[in-house]
Formats: structure tokens, sequence, C-alpha cells
């Protein structure tokens, strides 16, 4: 008897079924959860280290953020918390930090999903890191795997003056629910939520796979719009807006979120790894359909939507001295260019956190690092400070704008070296004296995208080249990304490009640019009408 045939959209009920052949990593998911591996990293594995780990619990070590680093081989670890909108306290801060400091060789990196992660631990170090990550109320818990990453949101929420709305109880509330939920363990792929009331829409609701975005109705309501299917990676989608608006109400906004989630784990693609993400779902079933299956999970009848209006400039995670929405208050936006900081300088600013501020702290998606609650009679003393100690609050364009991925430091699938060439490309811009204003210049190691270069204005994507004979990493320049309205993503205008050459390169840009501008039209509108054959031609 021949094989039955798989089904045309193989879901979950049919893996379970045992109705299609299994990935590797889906068999590996239907004999143990994910999150069962806990108990394994706090005991045996702890107790009997690196070798007594059977290949396929690297998996699962996945899912409490604990992920090998390059070499897989070294015995060494990545580690990453879970941190819902990036928030933190100043006392949690600190345990991160003096963590860093006695386990992970002292520094600590911030990433676009506003959380920390730390390297060059070992599987004994879990059990110490998991404890006093738990002594403070935090957890890491789905920080990787195919589980609920962190969930993002604007990083000064709740003291933002130009916010719709603070969507940090919902943000929260979604994290809790999906957090440790084994109804939500075992998903096709990653799955990445953004929920916020950001004016400007910091959260990037345009690639990620499920965004509850802030709106106002005609009538002047405010609640959420919602937006399904994006993400990044080798193919890039653009998030899907469906025609419904979602009211100020828990219930409802988690109805939501658990409605889409169910979409995600029983109609994804499981039976090919490559299409598992939810925007491939998405892109097959269109917003419409979608929409007609969450209505089926949701318990209240789904209000229509609007033709909801986009952001100019989506892409700002208010660096710098801001005044909050709180009379007689300031929030601080200090720049990790690349995301790194060494765990001295965390520590140092969670101690300026709990003296001039109200000890509350915020990562954010551009990899800097934001104090909130800073009263004006202490906002002198507080700058000064931060200038004392190498916390830069004021910054160049090119340093504000500058993202990072780990890199073949770490990374297994990195292919070049980011973060140093990062902060040496960054310093050879200022050097230059050019002021191009806002530009915005993602670094990624490889086609997945950590950095995000598809929405950049310039961004790089690793690869090799051959010079003199020689191969060395070299980089593939894209131009034009963009989010908010007009939003699309960058396009190939230069390939091999010597790492060594990047900031030539970058210059030549950015001359073109300056030269050729209408008025004070910044760097992304440029791109946006400049036609790529004259951007290949400048810079060949």
């Amino acid at each position: 008897m021949s094989e039955k045939p798989p089904p045309v959209a193989p879901n979950f009920a049919a893996v379970k079924a045992g109705a299609i052949k299994l990935t590797h990593q889906e068999r590996i998911k239907q004999e143990k959860d994910g999150l069962a591996v806990l108990d394994d990293l706090l005991g045996r594995f702890a107790r009997d280290g690196f070798a007594s780990i059977p290949e396929e619990e690297f998996e699962r070590t996945k899912w409490f953020g604990f992920y090998r680093q390059r070499p897989k081989s070294s015995g060494y670890f990545m580690q990453r918390i879970k941190m819902p909108g990036g928030q933190y306290t100043a006392e949690q801060g600190k345990v991160i930090a003096e963590f860093a400091a006695e386990r992970a060789r002292g520094f600590l990196d911030v990433t676009t999903r506003q959380t920390f992660q730390m390297h060059w631990l070992q599987v004994e170090d879990f059990p110490v890191f998991w404890n006093r990550i738990k002594a403070v109320g935090m957890t890491s818990s789905g920080a990787c795997g195919d589980d609920t990453r962190n969930v993002v949101g604007c990083p000064v929420a709740g003291v933002d003056p130009h916010e719709i709305f603070d969507a940090t109880p919902f943000a929260l509330a979604a994290s809790r629910m999906l957090t440790d939920n084994r109804d939500f363990s075992n998903l096709p792929r990653k799955y990445k939520i953004s929920i916020s009331g950001c004016a400007i829409q910091c959260a990037q609701p345009d690639i990620n796979c499920l965004s509850l975005f802030g709106v106002r109705r005609a009538n002047g309501e405010p609640g959420f719009g919602v937006m399904v299917g994006g993400g990044l990676s080798i193919s890039p989608h653009l998030a899907q807006v469906l025609p419904v608006f979602v009211p100020l109400e828990e219930k409802k906004v988690l109805d939501v979120v658990r409605g889409v989630s169910e979409i995600f784990r029983d109609e994804g693609y499981r039976a090919n790894r490559m299409r598992a993400r939810l925007k491939f779902l998405v892109a097959d079933w269109g917003a419409q359909k979608f929409t007609e299956e969450l209505q089926k999970r949701v318990g209240f009848p789904l209000e229509p939507g609007e033709e909801w209006v986009r952001p100019k400039d989506a892409e700002s995670d208010h660096f710098g001295v801001h005044p909050q929405k709180q009379k007689g208050f300031s929030y601080v936006v200090i720049s990790c260019l690349g995301g790194r900081i060494r765990a001295e300088k965390l520590r140092k600013l969670c101690e300026l956190s709990s003296e001039f501020g109200s000890g509350r702290m915020r990562n954010t998606n551009k990899q800097n690092i934001a104090l909130l609650d800073i009263p004006e009679a202490k906002l002198p003393s507080l700058l000064q400070a931060l200038d004392a100690h190498g916390l830069p609050y004021r910054a160049s364009e090119f340093r504000k704008g500058a993202i990072s991925c780990t890199g073949t430091e770490f990374c297994n699938l990195a292919v070049v070296e980011t973060k140093n060439r990062v902060m040496l490309l960054v310093q050879q811009l200022e050097e230059t004296g050019l002021n191009p204003g806002k530009i915005r210049i993602h670094v990624s190691g490889c086609p997945y995208s950590c950095s995000q270069y598809q929405v950049a204005d310039l961004g790089f994507r690793g690869t090799k080249a051959k010079v003199d004979g020689q191969q060395v990493d070299a980089f593939e320049m894209f131009v034009g990304g963009r989010l908010g309205d007009g939003r699309r993503f960058s396009e190939l205008v230069k390939s091999r490009i010597p790492s060594k050459d990047l900031h030539l390169v970058v210059r030549r840009a950015i001359e073109f640019y300056l030269a050729h501008r209408q008025g004070t039209e910044s760097f992304t509108d440029f791109c946006a009408r400049t036609p790529r054959e004259q951007i290949r031609a400048a810079l060949a």
C-alpha cells in the first residue's frame, strides 16, 4: 500500500497524527516539550558537564535562551533573558551586570528585541544564572526556540508625551499568558510579537509575526490595530493589516493574541522548516481569510477597522534627553554602540538610575538603554555623571543609527565579523566631518538579518571576497529600506565590498546624497526617489 499523501498545508493535527514526515526539529518537539529541558539544565547537565548533553537536547536548551556559541564544540553558550518591552529595574540590572562580570567575561549585548544576551557561559553556570534572575522576578523561558520570543514595545511607553496610550499592561499580560505555557511552547518556528501605543510605531509592527499597534478611530477612541505575518531573514515579508479594531480591554486584547497564536500553532507549515514562520501562512491566506479564522477563535465580534495613518518616520528609539508626560521629569536614552556594553558600565547605569531617577530602565530595539523618571532638579547632575563615565546621551547620527548583529565572534551562522567593524566604521565616519542628518546603518554577518539590514537606509550583509588571491570578509550593500509610510525593503546596489573598505563606500554614498538632495530632503527620502541605477553608478 502506498503511503498516505501529506495534507496540502500540513498542520499541527497532521503532525501529531503522524500523517506527515517530521523534520528533525518537529520530531524532537514531539518527543519532549522544549520547556521540559529545564530540569536537566538545572540538574544532570550542570552536574555532568557539556559532554553529557545529547545532541538533540541542544535544540531544547534554546527554549531557555541557552544557545551554543561558535564553534558548537567549544562548550560555551550564549544566554538570552526575557524582558517584555525591554523593561527592568535597576535592581534587576545590577544582578545581570554582576553575573556578566563574574561568569560572562565582563560584557553584555543589547539586542534588537530589547533584551540582554551574554556569552562565554558554560552549562555549569546555568543554575547560578537561573536562580539569580528568578530571585528578582525575571526569566529566560522562551528567549529562544520555537516559542514566543521577547514581546517588544516602545522603550518609553508610559512616559512619552506623544504616545497614543501606554500599552505596557497589555504587553506584559500577553507575555505572561504565553510564557511557560505548554499550550504554546511547541510552535512551528519562533514567534515574535510587538505591542505598543507609540505614535511613531517605533516597535516595528511591520516586521513582527503579530503586532498590536496604537491607533485612534475617527471618533477619537484609542485602541489597537492588528498586523500579522511580518518578518525578515532570507525571505522578508511586510506584515499585512487585518481589517479590525481592538478596544483597550484586556480580555479582548488577550483573546486576539491567543487566537493568532493558535492559528500559527495549528496551521503553520511544520513540514517545511524553511516555510514554517507565520509570514508564509499569512502570505498564502491573505488578510481576509486570516481575519475570518481569527473571528472563529475569539469570544467576541471583531469590530471593523479603518484606514490607519502610517507614521512618516518610524525608525527611532527616542534617543537623547526628552521631557516626560509627567510634569517635571525627563527620560534619557544613552548609546551602546553596536549594542555592546561592559558589565561595569551597566552596573554604573543602574546606580545612576536609582540615584537620580526611579530605577526604571528600558532597553531599546536600536540596542540602546533608557533611564526614566529623572526630576528636572537632578537632570544636570545625571548628565554630568553620564559624561564622566563615558555613557553618551549625545551622539552623531552615525552612532545613533548603527546596529550590528553578533557576527562570527560568537554566531554559528555568520560569515563575517560585525561588532568591532561597526564600532570602527562609526569612528571612521565621524572623522570625515560629514553630516548627513539622520541615517540608519545596519550590519549583518549573514542573510538571516538579525540586524534588520533590509529596513535600513544602508544595510550590509556579510559575504566573502577575494583580494590579491586571499579570501577576506566582505559585504553586500543595500539601500532604501524603511518602515511606516512608504514601507519597503532595501535593494542591492553593490556586491563584494572588502570589509576594510566599508567606510569608503559609505562615505561615497553620503557624498552623493549631499550633492544631489533637494533642499532639506532626508537620506531616507532621497533613496526613495533616486533610481537605483544612479546610486549604483555613483558607487562604482
